[in-house]
């Protein structure tokens, strides 16, 4: 996590995301910032609060608003949770044990946990809420390898999978909701939705350590009073994503909180024909990219560089040591998004790294559909991309799917399905190993998304990506910089 404090007048940094990659949806802003209007309850002034859109699904598996899906991590909890490294926490789930293949997981509910009715929690809503989760946009690519999921008694739930899976937990972070018609679904976390507001619910084992007992929610129906509410101080916290043409250009004195995301930037090569089907070339052309000068100058820092195809925040990975191949002179073909400003910048800077080995680049910038076209017919030497992986940070899209515009790469697959099989030290070492030896694509950086805090008075705060309110109950809520600064002095006492 990376921490900035005080940045006035934040500026948004552009980038391309490829359709079908199931990223994040961001909402695009207008030209024109519109007044505050209404609010779903009244707030007042120092009053710590939330943005919401009523007008939208408040659904944590089916909706779809990037607003209300950032809210439902208070209301909502899964069998587990991501930290901040992509590890997975058990919350609902006691643990998990994997039969001898890797193929089916028998997960253990913890017992005595209620919806906020008084419901018990029961394998018979997790099961249901997973197979919701199969056929929604948000989870259906993360659960595409799952081919039954079924109950064993009232606190057992077995997952088969058509392939081993040893990192299966890090997928299992799907809300577990207790359904009602015509009215949003229930959830098991620290707080519930009703009348405007998030109120505790008292049947969380964190009732007791919430912040604050009530959140006033502030009505945000579009991107223009989104980003009014924020800057005059109606919400308190908001996310953006530097790194997005579509982000909105927030304003004002707050601090910024950078989380990692599974977001990887990558320079992708077209393996099976031209100069570039040399890997000696794209081992090259890797080893040639200056990393950190690419996200500090081209994403404001808003990045971990990295070679690799799993993010550095992942844990320690295994020493990876191959020959960094030659470039012979050669004219290579570099596609570009013309919509994305800071993608073209950042084509622009690949041009001057790769120039200092004899590499000579042309950039073209494409509308999207042409661009895309250009992808899918292999009219290029080199593309810049962007892909949203999940958590056990699976390739399989890039490298023989659907995304595997450069060209099928059978070889390095059958080493990371060895990994996914085992999840041992070894596999990991010889799939890094073999994905850098045939460079298949050259990883940029892991992105970041970032955690915007008005005024810098909420403490404690540890966004992730799949939550940017977890531990809510570690919070502190200041009501002005002079309390905030003598609470942090006293306690430094």
């Amino acid at each position: 996590m990376r921490h900035a404090t005080k940045l006035l007048a934040l500026a948004a940094a552009g980038a391309l995301l490829l359709s079908g990659c199931g990223t994040s949806q961001q909402e695009a802003a207008s030209p024109s910032v519109a007044p505050p209007s209404g609010t779903t309850q009244p707030v007042q002034t120092g009053v710590f609060s939330l943005a919401y859109d009523p007008q939208q699904s408040f659904h944590p598996i089916t909706g779809t608003n990037g607003v209300n899906v950032e809210l439902s991590g208070l209301v909502y909890q899964g069998l587990y949770e991501l930290d901040q490294s992509f590890q997975p926490q058990p919350v609902l789930a006691t643990g998990a044990t994997a039969s001898e293949d890797r193929r089916t997981w028998t997960v253990q509910l913890a017992q005595g946990v209620c919806f906020s009715d008084g419901t018990p929690l029961t394998a018979d809503q997790v099961v249901k809420s997973l197979e919701l989760a199969r056929t929604a946009p948000r989870y259906q690519s993360r659960l595409s390898g799952v081919t039954k999921i079924s109950q064993t008694g009232t606190h057992t739930v077995v997952i088969t999978l058509s392939a081993p899976n040893a990192n299966m937990t890090a997928l299992l972070d799907v809300p577990v909701v207790l359904e009602r018609e015509g009215q949003n679904p229930l959830g098991t976390g620290p707080y519930v939705l009703a009348d405007g507001k998030l109120s505790p619910n008292s049947y969380s084992s964190k009732a007791g350590a919430l912040p604050v007992e009530n959140i006033p929610l502030v009505e945000v129906s579009s991107p223009d009073r989104r980003m009014a509410s924020f800057d005059s101080g109606e919400v308190w916290m908001t996310t953006t994503e530097f790194f997005s043409p579509t982000a909105l250009g927030y304003s004002g004195t707050c601090e910024v909180w950078d989380y990692p995301t599974s977001q990887l930037l990558y320079l992708g090569f077209r393996t099976w024909g031209g100069a570039c089907g040399d890997e000696n070339l794209r081992r090259a052309i890797s080893a040639a990219l200056n990393r950190q000068s690419l996200v500090n100058a081209q994403l404001s820092g808003h990045g971990e560089p990295t070679s690799l195809p799993i993010s550095p925040v992942w844990g320690e990975l295994p020493q990876v040591t191959v020959d960094g191949g030659q470039a012979s002179p050669a004219t290579l073909k570099l596609i570009v998004n013309q919509d994305n400003p800071t993608r073209q910048r950042l084509a622009q800077a690949v041009v001057t790294q790769l120039a200092a080995i004899g590499v000579t680049v042309t950039v073209e910038t494409l509308g999207w559909e042409d661009y895309v076209s250009a992808l899918q017919r292999g009219d290029f030497d080199l593309y810049l991309g962007q892909v949203q992986l999940t958590a056990d940070f699976n390739l399989t899209p890039l490298f023989t799917g659907d995304l595997a515009y450069g060209g099928a790469q059978n070889e390095v697959q059958t080493l990371l399905n060895a990994w996914r099989a085992t999840g041992g030290e070894t596999e990991l070492q010889a799939y890094l190993q073999g994905f850098a030896q045939k460079a298949p694509l050259a990883p940029i950086c892991f992105l970041q998304g970032s955690l915007l805090v008005r005024w810098g008075l909420v403490t404690g705060v540890a966004p992730t990506q799949a939550n940017a309110y977890a531990n809510v109950d570690q919070w502190t809520i200041w009501s002005s910089v002079e309390d905030k600064n003598a609470g942090i002095q006293e306690k430094d006492q």
